[in-house]
């Protein structure tokens, strides 16, 4: 009888303990990554620097904007540029993208001097990019060459983007 009560303990325990390990085992599963995107960029999609937000819809395609606003000499710039993220390849951790979107720029001048008002002007243009992103779970890294489209021609363009997806 007292064998028949150890057995029975030790059979007890060993079903606790796969039960516990099939648990640990279901609950260490990552998550799906964040479909938000927080960054900041150098030379990016709203010019010398910005801050941007990107939103996932599938898997290949997210929609995002960025803004800046700097002053140079003076001269106030304010910029605004919506755009469409697709994947192109992915692996675990490497991808290659596209990006096609607008910017809006504003631009202003304050007065030296009492006589004159100053000047401000409004404009748009376009870009494209091709770029490569390295990215974890919470963490992104962009690296991208752009053909920027305006009011004052065509020029390349290099920028890089360093983001967090919460």
């Amino acid at each position: 009888m007292h064998s028949m009560r150890g057995g029975l303990v030790l059979f007890l325990l060993a079903c606790a303990s796969t039960a516990r390990a099939d648990a640990i085992t279901k609950s260490v599963e990552p998550a799906a990554p964040s479909k938000n995107l927080f960054y900041a960029e150098l030379g990016g999609k709203a010019g010398l620097y910005g801050v941007g937000y990107e939103r996932t819809l599938t898997s290949r395609l997210s929609l995002g904007v960025a803004a800046s606003y700097v002053v140079l000499r003076e001269q106030q710039i304010a910029t605004a540029a919506p755009y469409v993220h697709a994947t192109i390849v992915r692996g675990t951790r490497n991808a290659l993208y596209t990006e096609l979107g607008a910017a809006l720029v504003h631009s202003r001048l304050p007065s030296p001097v009492d006589d004159w008002d100053g000047m401000s002007d409004t404009g748009g243009g376009g870009f494209a990019s091709l770029g490569w992103e390295r990215a974890t779970r919470h963490l992104v890294l962009r690296t991208s060459g752009s053909v920027v489209v305006g009011e004052g021609g065509v020029a390349p363009w290099l920028g890089f983007a360093i983001g967090v997806r919460p």
